[in-house]
């Protein structure tokens, strides 16, 4: 049965739908920083940016917030992108490619701290600055000597004065209801899946949307929901189906001075191979065990930005 608040409730099948929430680290207090991903909060965010040119920090320089940093610059903001990695997008692409996102992000004006930590954010409470907020940062030193460990020790922080935090540091899956109904789990990818049935591995429970995953990948794209409904009403009426057919769709970074798109699903640390290369142009493909393409990025720079 699945307990509520109000009732017990005994079903015969049971489809969690569950969704995912943003991940809030630590040093990010959530009273001083915003999140896209929460609807009321973001106009809230947006009622304050209609006031005139302001300064806006995004932490995490994946795909939603490379282009969250954009949209800011081109409204009139000043904006300062931090990431962990060197580059945006380096959990998802190599390094030669990532390495050409960054250059067209820094070639629009947009503050890229790459390699950086954010430690905390406070709010000023006095001086010419009262009211805003301080991001404190630190760069990420290597620790594969002692030397540079000693440098870790010492942290060297860094601060910077902005009006505003955005948070775009990905999202989470609430684990008590997946462990309470014993299903294969992960706090980051989400609730396993069998892929052309969307049963879980726990008899009689399915799994829909962005707190399901698939051979360990997540699965957070509107595009396929109304397919996955249909195979598990389908499945769960006992009728005839062909399954699931579980087609990662086309990523594309919404990006003025650099257009991506990205097919498959990448990961970074991956056999990625140049397909084609030159000034304006990079097409790489990764490849599996079996030398397969599993996955193919492609990057050009607009014709505004090459002739620049």
């Amino acid at each position: 049965p699945v307990y509520t608040n109000y009732a017990t409730i005994s079903y015969d099948k049971l489809v969690l739908a569950m969704g995912a929430h943003p991940i809030f680290p630590k040093s990010l207090p959530e009273e001083l920083v915003w999140h896209v991903n929460h609807i009321e909060r973001f106009g809230q965010l947006q009622e304050k940016l209609a006031a005139g040119s302001q300064h806006v920090a995004i932490i995490g320089a994946g795909m939603v917030g490379t282009e969250i940093a954009e949209d800011l610059l081109k409204a009139g903001h000043q904006v300062t992108l931090i990431d962990l990695n060197d580059a945006p997008l380096s959990q998802m692409l190599p390094t030669k490619a990532t390495a050409r996102i960054a250059a067209a992000v820094q070639s629009q004006g947009i503050n890229f701290l790459g390699g950086c930590q954010v430690s905390g954010v406070i709010r000023i409470s006095e001086g010419s600055n009262d009211g805003k907020l301080q991001v404190s940062y630190e760069p990420i030193v290597p620790t594969t000597d002692s030397e540079n460990s000693e440098q870790a020790d010492a942290k060297q922080f860094e601060t910077l004065v902005v009006d505003h935090v955005i948070a775009s540091t990905g999202l989470t899956v609430d684990g008590k209801l997946p462990t309470a109904a014993g299903v294969e789990f992960n706090r980051r990818t989400g609730i396993e899946v069998d892929a052309p049935t969307l049963r879980t591995t726990t008899d009689n429970i399915y799994a829909i949307g962005d707190c399901m995953s698939i051979n360990g990948v997540a699965c957070r794209y509107v595009a396929p929901l109304r397919a996955q409904a249909a195979t598990i009403a389908d499945d769960i009426l006992g009728l005839e189906h062909s399954g699931y057919d579980h087609k990662p769709p086309m990523i594309r970074l919404k990006n003025k001075a650099i257009s991506v798109m990205v097919t498959g699903v990448p990961q970074a640390n991956g056999n990625w191979q140049v397909s084609s290369e030159s000034d304006d142009e990079l097409i790489m493909d990764l490849l599996d065990d079996n030398n397969e393409v599993s996955a193919t990025v492609t990057i050009k720079a607009p014709p505004a930005v090459t002739a620049s």
